[in-house]
């Protein structure tokens, strides 16, 4: 017969560990955010981050890597995230932080959703995918697998954060009226992912890729205004081009929400042959006579127009032989500016 005392004893060990256990919740719920800005070297889904050269440099601070959201859930609520625990154990072994990307869009002849998703992905001509995102369904199984990231690795210290995927998706206005869109659907699945993401990474950051809603940009700023409390969504987009024409008025927005909300941005392929004529993306225009653009000056209007925390450079190295830039060249720029807008002072949101 059991006696009083094991009975005693075992209801002790019981709330022991669900003290434990709470705590350990209350952990996750309630940690410091990480806060590492600074420059970062961006690459693709399956690069080996042994390849990067200068990862070691001490005034760069991490990676951002992007991996295919298919290839971490195969299957509906079976996830493999192996491939960024080998990049996270390979970054902490070089003091570097790691900003997972996660892509639920694909530029590429394959998609980037779970097969079991496939009827909420468009396809395009040219081969590329786009996510129906204010699908409900697309949406309560992407806050799943943003969860399931931040159960895993959301306290372990070298992993900074995750990366949204931009707003923009180039879906012609037949194939929306398919999806039953309006810009306002849009909107309310953004600020779910957004709220969702920022609550379950509650010790990392969540880095907004954003550039504009079809059919309404004014909503971003509506977004803007309802995440700035946020302290651990950070906003940004890609691409550093100051004369692209359509880009400076998207750009207007770090100005516009600097001190209310950090801010970051990247380095794409593209800043690596940029010049005064390269004003519109569609048309290709002759390179200007003082050449392309320096990672110097790419650096500087991310710095002094756009007021970026957090850098991301593309590790680029495809246009050498035609006399474009290359990381080489990103990395002088690195080291000559360690630290940049370090002093984030947040202002009251008048809006």
């Amino acid at each position: 017969m059991t006696s009083y005392y094991q009975i005693i004893q075992t209801l002790s060990m019981a709330i022991l560990l669900l003290i434990l256990f709470s705590c350990q919740k209350g952990k996750n719920k309630s940690g410091v955010v990480k806060d590492n800005p600074g420059h970062y070297v961006a690459v693709g889904p399956h690069f080996d981050l042994s390849e990067i050269k200068y990862l070691d440099e001490p005034q760069l601070q991490g990676v951002s890597k992007r991996y295919f959201w298919r290839t971490l859930e195969p299957e509906q609520d079976e996830y493999d995230f192996s491939s960024i625990k080998v990049d996270l154990d390979y970054c902490s072994k070089h003091n570097k932080q790691l900003i997972v990307f996660l892509c639920d869009r694909a530029f590429w002849i394959k998609g980037a959703v779970p097969p079991y998703l496939r009827e909420h992905e468009w396809e395009n001509d040219g081969g590329g995918f786009s996510p129906i995102r204010w699908n409900p369904e697309f949406l309560n199984r992407f806050l799943a697998v943003g969860e399931a990231i931040s159960d895993r690795f959301d306290t372990h210290p070298n992993f900074e954060g995750i990366a949204l995927q931009e707003t923009a998706m180039d879906i012609p206005e037949d194939v929306l009226l398919k999806y039953d869109y309006t810009p306002e659907k849009y909107q309310d699945a953004l600020l779910s992912i957004l709220n969702g993401f920022a609550t379950s990474f509650s010790s990392s950051n969540v880095f907004w890729y954003q550039n504009g809603i079809q059919g309404s940009n004014k909503l971003i700023r509506q977004i803007a205004d309802s995440i700035s409390h946020k302290e651990n969504i950070i906003m940004g987009g890609p691409d550093i081009l100051p004369h692209r024409n359509w880009l400076r008025h998207t750009y207007k927005i770090y100005g516009d929400y600097k001190g209310k909300i950090k801010l970051f941005c990247s380095a794409q392929d593209d800043s690596y042959h940029h010049h005064k004529n390269d004003i519109q993306l569609s048309e290709a225009e002759p390179i200007h006579e003082e050449g392309y653009l320096t990672m110097e000056d790419i650096f500087l209007y991310a710095r002094d127009e756009m007021h970026v925390q957090y850098l991301f450079w593309n590790y680029y190295y495809e246009g050498i032989e035609n006399g474009e830039r290359s990381f080489d060249d990103a990395i002088e720029v690195i080291r000559q500016h360690p630290t940049f807008n370090i002093q984030f002072t947040k202002v009251h949101n008048k809006h």
